[in-house]
């Protein structure tokens, strides 16, 4: 006897309660985390949030006129505290209120770093009219977008993270003008030197550098050598305390 519509239907009907079983699990894990006063917790966020979604790369923005300061990220290269500048493409997604973008197999990232994503899921995140934040999530290659209960949540969790980064904000150096001493180092040093710099404080060793950034180790270690000189710095513990002070990394999270 073959299977009719009512079995179809009820099985139909469980598969969509587990899925917002999951998404309800996920985003309560969030929430309780989101209450805590650790910085770390937010990182737990981001971990929770890739995990249920399966994704390569979720990282958690806050966003003022400055540019980008990286809250929480997991499987990015984007350290904890570095600070960016949107491209065109994203300044134009952040005006007003913003819209979620989704773009499919991208062959040029937006934003983030991984690989060959399956997909590029830009959420920004509102408070009281305005743009505060970002949602970046990345699929890993030929990962199926997520799904409409996936979407929901996020929603959701997009509220929440719009009131916590308003509140980080309040203590974060994002939007603070470099001193001049600061405008004066980071003037000395290329684009790629200043993202290997990033790197420093979370005690990336050379391979490690080479893998995230898809270059040799040799390469990495010449282009520290470089840092060192420019900025006339002893070693890569100097570089690192370097690094935080001019807001392109963080020490104390290890992602």
């Amino acid at each position: 006897m073959s299977e009719t519509g009512p079995v179809t239907t009820l099985r139909e009907g469980f598969r969509g309660e587990s899925a917002f079983s999951r998404s309800f699990r996920c985003l309560e894990v969030c929430a309780r985390r989101l209450r805590e006063a650790d910085p770390q917790a937010r990182v737990m966020v981001v971990e929770a949030l890739a995990r249920h979604l399966g994704a390569a790369e979720v990282v958690w923005l806050g966003y003022r006129e400055a540019g980008f300061e990286t809250l929480a990220a997991n499987g990015s290269v984007l350290g904890v505290g570095t600070r960016l500048v949107p491209r065109p493409t994203v300044q134009a997604l952040l005006r007003g209120i913003g819209e979620v973008v989704f773009r499919p197999a991208p062959a040029t990232n937006w934003l983030l770093t991984a690989q060959q994503p399956g997909f590029e899921w830009l959420i920004p995140l509102a408070l009281q009219g305005r743009v505060v934040g970002l949602l970046a999530v990345a699929g890993f290659p030929e990962q199926p977008p997520p799904t409409a209960e996936d979407q929901r949540m996020v929603d959701v969790l997009g509220t929440l993270l719009a009131a916590v980064t308003v509140e980080t904000q309040g203590n974060s150096r994002l939007g603070r003008p470099a001193s001049a001493a600061e405008q004066e180092d980071l003037s000395r040093l290329t684009a790629r030197e200043r993202q290997i710099l990033s790197l420093l404080p979370r005690g990336f060793s050379n391979a490690r550098i080479g893998i995230s950034l898809d270059i040799a180790p040799g390469t990495v270690k010449t282009h520290v050598e470089r840092i060192l000189g420019k900025l006339q710095l002893d070693d890569r513990a100097q570089a690192a305390a370097r690094a935080v002070e001019l807001g392109l990394g963080h020490s104390g999270v290890e992602l």
